[in-house]
């Protein structure tokens, strides 16, 4: 059965990297691009189910804030803030987000 959250990012390519934050600290991202021809609510509802997604399927024992962003145009991305910065949390939030977008 195919998710709301995939519906709203069909066309729209998906990838998972490792960023760093302005603190240099690990940042695993979902970057996220639309077609040109979907407008901002659509852009905006997509990025938040991805978000909710996140959220809904992070451990009770992650602490990290899933952050959202809606870029210029054709882009976003969904990223989580983490909490210690560790190379153990952030592979485990780079393991989540590649669950997510599966």
């Amino acid at each position: 059965m195919e998710t709301m959250t995939k519906r709203l990012l069909k066309g729209a390519t998906s990838m998972v990297v490792l960023a760093k934050s302005q603190y240099g600290t690990p940042e695993p991202c979902i970057e996220v691009r639309f077609p040109t021809e979907v407008g901002y609510r659509a852009r905006s509802a997509a990025l938040h189910a991805l978000a909710a997604e996140v959220e809904a399927r992070t451990e009770r024992s992650d602490t990290w804030c899933v952050q959202l962003e809606d870029g210029n145009y054709e882009s976003g991305r969904v990223w989580l803030e983490l909490v210690d910065g560790t190379d153990a949390e952030a592979g485990r939030g780079m393991a989540l987000l590649r669950r997510v977008i599966a």
